[in-house]
């Protein structure tokens, strides 16, 4: 069980890492509307994980009930949290943005204790704690402080709101026998449709399509889509389901370091002492935050008739 735990361990930051490497991209991918580029990279995600949608083609038969919860995951935290993203972006700082969505490990411990039932020890409630302080280091010292900034802030609020939601019905779904590969391909398309209506409704198909996008700018988009979006979902769904919601929400406080690594490898940015302290903060809370202590919720072993193939 503690080598599983590892390597369960490993496998997230993992795709923290890649989630870091994609905030660099995305960076770098400035020059496009930020809704053309989410919903560019989302579609080319969900045509990756496409394929998987046949190995479950006799085991659709989920339930109304978790239809709903699947479109519920495409609408939350796909759909509104990168249309609250580039929106919020734009009345904010990047700092502040940073800030905001490095309390997702709080709110997802807490709306998953209300919730789901699952526990808050005091280590959990300390690595939460130690980690925000490792990912505040990192913004301050990247940005130069925090300042209010009104309606950005709010809406960046509810995007990382919007992402926790959607982590809360994943872990539902799970709990309820539909396959972690299945909720994550049908999720994703749930939110390339909402994406889709969302884009259109800004600017005509047109626009899109008149776009001037050079080869290395689409290997970029697709690296984004394949690498971060693709497989930095299956790999952070399935560690939803093993570990609970609030234990795997707590590496989300690595992104901004590794985003900034990143960003001074490709993009010239400087590196700092304080930034070593950051890491030994923010690798300490994850492992104080994720370390088991509370016996969670058991995800059921008997899955439902209509479902007989596992992820």
């Amino acid at each position: 069980m503690r080598n599983k735990e590892r390597l369960l361990f490993l496998m997230l930051a993992g795709v923290v890492t890649l989630w870091g490497l994609n905030v660099v991209m995305v960076k770098y991918l400035t020059m496009f509307p930020p809704m053309y580029v989410a919903t560019i990279r989302m579609t080319i995600a969900g045509i990756i994980l496409a394929p998987i949608i046949f190995q479950y083609r006799k085991n659709l038969r989920i339930g109304t009930t978790n239809w709903i919860l699947l479109a519920g995951v495409g609408a939350s935290s796909i759909a509104l949290h990168q249309i609250t993203l580039a929106t919020g972006v734009q009345y904010t700082s990047a700092g502040n943005a940073s800030l905001i969505l490095g309390l997702n490990p709080l709110a997802t411990a807490l709306l998953a204790m209300l919730l789901l039932g699952e526990g808050m020890s005091w280590r959990k409630g300390l690595g939460i704690a130690v980690g925000f302080a490792g990912v505040l280091i990192v913004v301050i010292s990247q940005h130069g402080g925090i300042h209010m900034n009104g309606w950005g802030d709010a809406i960046m609020f509810f995007s990382m709101l919007m992402y926790v939601t959607g982590g809360l019905l994943i872990r539902k779904l799970a709990l309820r026998g539909v396959p972690v590969l299945l909720i994550t391909v049908m999720s994703q398309w749930f939110g390339v449709i909402f994406l889709w209506i969302s884009s259109l409704m800004i600017q005509p198909a047109s626009y899109y399509i008149g776009l001037e996008v050079t080869p290395f700018q689409w290997l970029v988009i697709l690296a984004s889509a394949v690498l971060s979006t693709a497989i930095g979902s299956v790999g952070w769904n399935y560690g939803i389901r093993q570990l609970g919601a609030s234990r795997t929400a707590m590496f989300l406080n690595g992104m901004p370091l590794a985003s900034l690594l990143f960003a001074a490898l490709f993009l010239g940015e400087q590196l700092q002492l304080v930034h070593l302290l950051a890491l030994l903060m923010i690798v300490g809370g994850v492992y104080l935050g994720s370390r088991h202590q509370a016996k969670p919720s058991p995800v059921p072993t008997v899955v439902p008739t209509e479902l007989t193939t596992k992820a």
